[in-house]
């Protein structure tokens, strides 16, 4: 029957002997309990003496899963299984040897002819035949005659001529009919007697006139402090920014065949007003009397015309030759970190310190596009790209990058009066792109004005 104890406070093991261990289990004070173990066989223990009666101890775990038994008989046979499908067709063997020629068939019917063969080559020539009988003279041209002569008609009889003189003037006055302007020139009739020649010189020299050249002007260009530089000799005037003044006193010229000109009919204009005339056709070069300064305040075209009159054919005509030089505007296109501007000091601060480094500073005609690319100044963090152009050019109308439209990445244009490097006041339109860093170097612009 079951026995309860009370918890114990320590248990105390001695051995006496070899095979007997005693377990004294102690309670409290001089309570003591013995239980002693007596061991039969080896890993096998029992127990003897008196067993304090507790509760029973909760189950243990489950132990480790036991090694793997051996491996039983073999089973019996099973029975047939059904037969699997066929299996693909096998390669086809080695040809076989030739079977022995069969028995020759009857003969077939005879084919229709066939085409005509090419022609054969020509065979060799014959021996030549006998020469046949000469025929009669015949009228061939008359005998005489001396250098210069030609053979003419005596009269309609066939082979009937004789060598005859042969005048260079016309025989008989020649009336002109011909009321083309071409022959207008001439005088009518022309009068027998005169030699072919000068008719023919009468008719076409009209139209051989000469040519003069202005080959250079002796010029000299306004410096930005107003001064000039002695003047020299220049083959082209080229393009002026508005307010650069330039002087001329002097040009070099040619004419192709001055005997067709009249000796003291070259003169010389500039733009439409005659500053010198009376010049020797052989005069070249030429130092004007007075020296001729031209310094617009706005953009325009000055000509500078060198002429002389052809009268070799017996009417005048006038050559001419010319330069001409044009006063363009400035135009700008670059990077600043400006990004107002409040009026004209700060507009004119603007335009005259503007970063143009790899972008556009240059006079220009209001006419064509501008093509323009970024760089560095307005590709750098707090530079805004900025477009200063004159307002006689009109609004920018389109601004493109590659093929897409990108006038909106700009404000709308401002407008201040601004004083060029040669002192002339211009008034210009400031566009200001909307960001700063706008434009990378590989950005390329086209500007319509």
């Amino acid at each position: 029957m079951p026995v309860s104890v009370t918890q114990p406070k320590n248990v105390k093991i001695s051995s006496q002997h070899g095979d007997i261990i005693k377990v004294s289990i102690v309670k409290g004070g001089s309570d003591i309990q013995v239980v002693t173990l007596n061991q039969v066989a080896n890993n096998s223990v029992t127990i003897g003496g008196a067993i304090g009666a507790g509760p029973a101890g909760a189950t243990g775990a489950q132990g480790p899963t036991g090694a793997t038994g051996p491996t039983g008989a073999t089973g019996p046979a099973g029975s047939a299984g059904a037969a699997g499908a066929q299996g693909d067709t096998g390669p086809a063997g080695a040809q076989g040897p030739a079977g022995s020629d069969g028995a020759d068939g009857s003969t077939g019917s005879t084919g229709p002819t066939g085409p005509t063969g090419p022609t054969g080559p020509a065979g060799s020539a014959g021996s030549d035949g006998s020469d046949g009988s000469d025929g009669a003279a015949g009228q061939g041209v008359p005998v005489g005659g001396t250098a210069g002569q030609a053979l003419t008609k005596i009269n309609g009889t066939n082979y009937n001529t004789q060598w005859s003189d042969v005048s260079s003037n016309i025989a008989s006055a020649i009336t002109i009919s011909n009321n083309d302007a071409a022959f207008s020139h001439m005088t009518t009739p022309i009068t027998a007697g005169t030699s072919i020649e000068a008719v023919l010189r009468n008719m076409l020299e009209q139209y051989n006139v000469t040519n003069i050249s202005l080959s250079q002007v002796k010029a000299a260009f306004q410096a930005t402090n107003g001064s000039y530089s002695a003047t020299s000799n220049v083959s082209s005037l080229g393009n002026r920014e508005v307010g650069q003044g330039v002087r001329v006193d002097g040009f070099t010229f040619s004419i192709g065949d001055a005997s067709q000109t009249g000796d003291t009919s070259v003169l010389f204009k500039i733009g439409g007003s005659t500053v010198q005339s009376g010049i020797s056709d052989t005069g070249s070069p030429v130092t004007l009397s007075s020296v001729n300064t031209q310094d617009p305040g706005t953009a325009g075209s000055m000509s500078y015309r060198v002429q002389a009159t052809d009268n070799g054919g017996g009417s005048d005509v006038t050559i001419t030759s010319t330069k001409s030089l044009n006063w363009l505007y400035r135009v700008k296109f670059g990077a600043s970190s400006t990004a107002t501007l409040a009026d004209a000091a700060a507009a004119q601060t603007l335009y005259d310190g503007l970063n143009v480094t790899g972008g556009y500073n240059n006079i220009k005609s209001s006419t064509g596009n501008l093509s323009v690319s970024g760089n560095t100044a307005t590709n750098t963090a707090g530079n805004y790209t900025w477009i200063i152009y004159p307002v006689s050019f009109t609004t920018i109308g389109s601004i493109l990058q590659g093929a897409t439209e990108v006038i909106d990445a700009f404000q709308t244009d401002q407008q201040f009066n601004i004083t060029n490097q040669y002192g002339v006041t211009v008034a210009y339109y400031f566009k200001r792109s909307n960001i700063t860093q706008a434009f990378s170097p590989t950005a390329n612009l086209t500007i319509d004005f």
